[in-house]
């Protein structure tokens, strides 16, 4: 009795769709965490440069 209940359960595919559906939702979500610690650093020095390019710009009017 036990082993038909098994076999049953092995055979059973309801359910799978959404088991899918939450490994590939991980699966995108780990990559993007990955990939965002990847690329801090660069991301970082990018707006860096960016605001001391912009801050170079700017001039500091003259009150007199």
């Amino acid at each position: 009795m036990n082993r038909l209940l098994l076999l049953s359960l092995l055979r059973d595919e309801t359910g799978q769709d959404l088991i899918e559906y939450a490994l590939l939702t991980t699966l995108i979500g780990l990559v993007g965490a990955v990939g965002i610690n990847l690329f801090k650093t660069a991301i970082n020095s990018t707006y860096t440069s960016w605001n001391t390019g912009v801050n170079s710009l700017w001039q500091t009017p003259d009150p007199m």
